[in-house]
């Protein structure tokens, strides 16, 4: 029986020294702190003289062998390098994390900006308008004090004064902000004035005709009525664009219809001669245009805004008008004056509003709220009357062309679901 050579079992015990080593080395180099490194690196130094006494330098077994553990060595120190870095990156990325989470909890909360941006949904609104007509040619009378040939005094007149009519519109909201409304207008007014002469005074009739029956000095007394009546209809389309955090602006376009009548009647009386003129005068216009305007509300927060608008019409349409007038004595009437005439007239109109509003909004998307302002309207060359102005040619006489004015207050109150 052949006995074992005890160099081959000191070459095996050191090669497998090696082998444990540079694989501990391998495996647990990403944990191991740096002591524990030394001291495996120590235990390999070690083996190596144990390998060197069992075997010699020369021998090729432990010569590859060493080759093997050298390679491995240097690999796991690049993977322990490369451990190192990634571990320093992650330990970077930490602290900005955690850098950025501070900064997120100390940054104020952000409130949601309000925004004219509605779900869609239906509007209607209701206004009372408290509005005042205003035009020329109300006068009728020349209140004289004297009782000479000489006209002399004030005039007298119609004076319009503040009267209640109403809006009602309909409106569907789109979420993109842009909406479609349809919207209806209506107020009428009623004045009338009276003067009777005074004693040692005259009344001149301004409105009678140079072979009226009552001369322009000879009335007792005078009376006017004026009635007008206002109705317009619009259909159009907006679209609410905001500007910045407070601010809102609109656009908006469509169609107008319109109509006003006027009806003047005046009344003069001679009382000691028993005789009575009545004149009528009338001036009915209707006509369609396109209207364009624009707003810019601001909003104040809590739901209240402040607004105001503007907005521009040219209507096309017929100016109907009529100009008549009875005399009445105790042997008959007579009628000197009767006059007819229709035209077709461009007439521009500007309106403007401002005012202040409040809306609340539930949770479910639905809001009601109101809004209270002033409005003006100027109706251009919408009224045309004829004014006799010779008592020897009697045919003469001057047309004046003016203006219609409506000015006052508005409230209104609206809901939207």
């Amino acid at each position: 029986m052949t006995r074992a050579d005890p160099n081959s079992y000191l070459l095996k015990i050191g090669y497998v020294c090696v082998k444990i080593t540079a694989k501990a080395f391998i495996k647990k180099g990403r944990r191991y702190g740096f002591m524990k490194r030394c001291i495996m690196v120590m235990l390999l130094f070690l083996a190596l003289p144990a390998l060197a006494w069992a075997q010699a330098p020369s021998n090729e077994e432990l010569y590859q062998m060493i080759k093997e553990m050298g390679s491995k060595l240097d690999a796991a120190i690049g993977e322990a390098n490369k451990a190192k870095e990634e571990a320093a990156r992650a330990k970077e990325e930490a602290a900005k994390a955690r850098e950025e989470l501070v900064r997120i909890k100390a940054a104020p909360a952000v409130v949601p900006e309000e925004s004219v941006i509605r779900d869609p949904g239906l509007r209607v609104s209701f206004e009372n308008l408290f509005l005042r007509p205003s035009r020329s040619n109300l006068d009728f009378v020349i209140v004289d004090q004297n009782n000479d040939t000489d006209p002399q005094g004030s005039f007298g007149e119609v004076e319009p004064g503040y009267h209640w009519g109403g809006r009602a519109a309909l409106a569907y909201d789109f979420s993109s902000g842009t909406d479609v409304c349809a919207a209806f207008t209506w107020i009428t007014a009623e004045e009338s004035e009276s003067f009777v002469q005074t004693p040692g005074g005259r009344l001149w009739g301004t409105w009678l005709h140079p072979d009226s029956v009552i001369g322009w000095r000879e009335a007792t007394s005078a009376t006017a009525s004026y009635e007008f009546e206002h109705y317009v209809a619009d259909l159009g389309v907006g679209q609410w664009v905001d500007i910045g955090k407070h601010f809102s602006f609109r656009m908006e376009a469509g169609l107008r219809y319109a109509g006003i009548e006027q009806d003047l009647n005046i009344t003069y009386i001679d009382a000691v001669n028993n005789e009575r003129v009545d004149i009528t005068n009338e001036n009915d216009f209707s006509g369609w245009g396109g209207r364009v305007g624009v707003g810019l509300d601001c909003r104040l927060g809590g739901g209240v805004n402040l607004f105001s608008s503007v907005g521009g019409s040219v209507l096309v349409g017929d100016v109907d008008l009529s100009f008549a007038e009875v005399d009445r004595t105790g042997i008959g009437t007579a009628i000197p004056v009767d006059i007819k005439d229709s035209v077709t007239r461009v007439v521009p109109v500007i309106d403007l509003r401002v005012g202040i509003g409040y809306e609340y909004q539930f949770k479910n998307g639905c809001s009601f709220g109101a809004k209270a302002g002033y409005e003006l309207q100027n109706w251009f060359n919408m009224l045309t009357v004829h004014r006799f102005s010779d008592d020897v040619a009697d045919q003469l006489s001057y047309t004046d062309t003016t203006d219609i004015g409506l000015d006052g207050f508005f409230v209104e109150g609206f809901i939207t679901f």
